[in-house]
């Protein structure tokens, strides 16, 4: 027994070592964790037409050298580092404002309803992303699945394998159960990702473009120079605390936003 207290994995001073090691390891988590939700310092209405020579404290990013150039706010590829407003979105909102982009690929962003922090918390607009093949609304993650890829993908998992056994029975009688719930407009929740694609949208480098987003319940609508581009209905929409916070976002390109408004509906 005195060999067993006498183990080096008995002595408590070895303990105090590793717990230090594991809080530093895990200080970016903790901290994540502890700091609660982004700051509130504006209200809307909203507009701000970027013509002074810095942000200023309404504005915040986790990252990427954010800047007013020439009365324009400039986005020099941020990778993905939304500049946030710290002000809460009500759920019924119309967004307007002007973007170019001065790349070759095209790959203009926004996000709205995120957290106000962290990059897809909330609906990502992509314009000519992935090299002007594709514009997209995408909720929470950007490589989503279309509601029908979702629903083929579920289609395909739910034919019966006879020779499968007990844990390819239990994915199928998921699947078929998933497909049932799709049909019946209950598949969606507040944290099931999906997009809406159209791949005929190209963002022409240089040109200046009007946005207009609005939402109203799960109803959101992109506009481009008063044109429809995408809709979205989402029948588990998100809004609320999390879920409150509009950003400006690119990914490698340069980017410039102007006269931005935001008004309740």
């Amino acid at each position: 027994m005195k060999l067993f207290r006498d183990h080096p994995l008995r002595q408590p001073r070895l303990y105090l070592p590793l717990a230090a090691v594991l809080v530093l390891v895990n200080l970016p988590f903790i901290h994540w964790a502890l700091r609660g939700a982004a700051p509130v310092v504006a209200a809307v209405p909203f507009s701000d037409s970027f013509d002074r020579a810095s942000l200023g404290d309404r504005w915040w990013s986790n990252g990427g050298a954010w800047r007013i150039v020439g009365g324009e706010l400039y986005s020099p590829g941020v990778g993905n580092n939304p500049l946030w407003l710290k002000a809460r979105l009500p759920a019924d909102v119309r967004i307007s404002f002007d973007v170019r982009g001065e790349g070759a690929d095209g790959d203009l962003k926004w996000e709205v309803f995120g957290d106000g922090r962290n990059h897809s918390t909330g609906y990502v607009f992509l314009f000519g992303g992935w090299h002007n093949r594709e514009s997209r609304i995408c909720k929470l993650d950007e490589h989503a699945l279309t509601e029908k890829q979702i629903r083929d993908s579920l289609a395909s998992a739910a034919h019966p394998y006879a020779a499968g056994g007990l844990e390819s029975w239990f994915s199928s009688w998921s699947a078929r159960r998933d497909l049932d719930r799709l049909s019946s407009g209950h598949y969606f929740s507040t944290e099931t990702p999906f997009v809406v694609v159209r791949t005929d949208l190209k963002v022409e480098k240089s040109k200046r473009y009007h946005i207009e987003l609005t939402r109203r319940g799960g109803d959101l609508r992109w506009e481009i120079d008063g044109t429809l581009a995408l809709e979205l209905r989402d029948p588990a929409p998100l809004s609320g605390k999390g879920h409150d916070r509009f950003g400006f976002s690119s990914w490698q390109n340069d980017t410039y936003f102007d006269n931005l408004e935001i008004e309740p509906l």
